[in-house]
Order: C-alpha cells, then structure tokens, then sequence
C-alpha cells in the first residue's frame, strides 16, 4: 500500500458506528519563532499537538496530518521529517512497531515522522502520524501492541512530534501550515482479544498554522563585524563588543549584520547562545595581520 493513502485507508477500516456523538480534535501548530523576525539561516522550530474532546469518546485513536509549504512562500526547500527522538512513550504506541504508521524512509525505521512527497526542492511531509492497535490482536511488523491507551489527548495537549529546518536565505514572510488532517477517537476500550471500536473525530486545525519574517540582509562575509563590506581594523571594536556585551548587545548595534560574521573558527559558534567563543580571537588576529586590509567582501 502506497505511504500516501496508507493512513487515509486505515482511518477508514478502523472508523465503526458509534457510540458516542462524533469527538472533536483540536490540532496546532507552534514555533518559537512564531511572528519573529529571523536572520536566513537560523533555526526554526516546529511542534504539532493534539487535544481531544472529553465526554463524548475515550481518547484518540488515529492522527494524520500534512506539514506544508504557504503557496505565496518566496523561496521552498524539502521541509526534513520530524525528530524521532520527540516522540514520547504515549505517542510511541501510534508508531510501529507497537502502533500502526507508514513505513520508514531514507533509513528511517518509521514513517511517524512524516514522509517526504512533492517535487524534488520544495518536497512536503505526508501523513505524520499514525494508529494505535484497536484489532484486538499483536501484529508482527507493526501494531505489535494491541493494548488501547486510554484518554490520549484529553487530560492537555499532547505532543504529536517536533522537528526543524533552517531558516530560508531569500527574505521575506514564510508560512507553514497542517493539511490533510484526519483523527479517529475510541467509543469503547476493550480488552484483546476484543477490537475496541472507533470513530471519525471532527478535526479542528484553526491553529494549524505559524509564520515568520527572513531579514533580507548582507551575505556572510568572515571579520566584517561592523557589516560594511570589508573585513579590516575597523571591525575590531565591533568583534571586542561581540565578545564583551554579547551577541544581543552586538546585534543590536549592527542590526542585520549576520553574527556568523564573527564565527573565525567556523565551528558555528558566535555567542548566540550568551557564552562567547574566545577560539575566535586568533583567527581574527590572524585574518587581521596576514592579509592585506581591508578585505573586501564578496
């Protein structure tokens, strides 16, 4: 069965008449860098979590849902599948082995995390997410746990997995949102070798969505630290303050002026985490005095 319908058919096969009134889920889309301004480059992080409804079923059963490139986006890439490692013990039993997902790719060893589809550069991620076994029964490759968790979901939000990607290098605002999203929630939990039935969720993905800005902005140019296209003497009391004050404190001195500009040693670090990286000062100096300066910048 093709990764791209796998779930779709499998939320189909598992949804029954049900008990309770159809539940409702709730999925959102969070980053850090939500309504930021970020330097192209930078990190950006992801996090999709779930909320179910409580009263009308007992938990989530199913989650599925497209991580997407904003049409009006100005620049695309293959957004990367989700960190395995943010898959915590509950969501653990929705992903194979012990639950039922897509199968891994890329040398993956599950396709939880999404799986790569569209056009080589611009690539999305397909389906993240996956089932619990309601069968009643351990399959072997997959659903090798046929116990149901119970109240997934509806005791807060639950995180269905995190990921990130750097930010892109042509300025401007970028959105990313879910589509696709499907969920089934349990009518009843029963004990295997019983199946326990399930029901299409009516989803909510009003806050599926984040934004951000990429300030457009000079290339890095390595010992330009006060951005003015050449790397000379004039930029060390700009790499004194970088030191001294702090990435902020240079930052906001030199708005725009990309911090990797002071990265000498290039281990790809500049003090953007507050603790500066003294191993630059030498191959400052050295740039300094065995170069002719200035340097102009590419």
């Amino acid at each position: 069965m093709q990764a791209r319908h796998a779930l779709w058919t499998l939320a189909a096969l598992f949804a029954t008449s049900a008990t309770f009134a159809a539940g409702t889920v709730t999925l959102t889309l969070e980053s850090t860098q939500d309504g930021q301004t970020v330097s192209a480059g930078a990190t950006i992080d992801w996090t999709i979590k779930v909320e179910v409804s409580t009263g009308d079923n007992f938990g989530l059963a199913l989650i599925a849902t497209d991580l997407v490139h904003d049409a009006a986006n100005p620049e695309k890439f293959d957004i990367p599948p989700a960190d395995i490692g943010s898959i915590d013990a509950t969501m653990q039993q929705f992903s194979r082995p012990l639950g039922i997902s897509n199968p891994g790719e890329g040398g993956a060893t599950t396709g939880y995390i999404g799986v790569q589809r569209g056009t080589t550069g611009e690539m999305i991620l397909k389906q993240i997410g996956g089932g619990v076994n309601t069968f009643g029964a351990a399959g072997t490759v997959m659903g090798t746990d046929p116990n149901v968790p119970p109240g997934v979901g509806q005791s807060g939000p639950q995180i269905v997995a995190s990921g990130s990607f750097p930010a892109p290098s042509t300025g401007g605002t970028y959105t990313y949102q879910l589509d696709n999203a499907i969920a089934n929630v349990l009518d009843a939990i029963n004990t295997p070798p019983d199946f326990s039935p399930v029901s299409a969720a009516t989803v909510d993905t009003a806050g599926g969505s984040f934004s951000f800005t990429v300030q457009a902005g000079p290339s890095v140019c390595l010992g330009d630290l006060n951005c003015d296209g050449q790397a000379g003497f004039g930029d060390i009391n700009p790499f004194v303050q970088l030191l001294v004050d702090g990435y902020p404190a240079w930052s906001a001195a030199y708005p725009g002026c990309p911090g990797e500009n002071g990265d000498l040693n290039q281990n790809g670090d500049y003090g953007q985490d507050g603790s500066p990286d003294f191993g630059d000062i030498n191959p400052f100096v050295e740039l300094l005095t065995t170069n002719p300066v200035p340097i102009a910048c590419p």
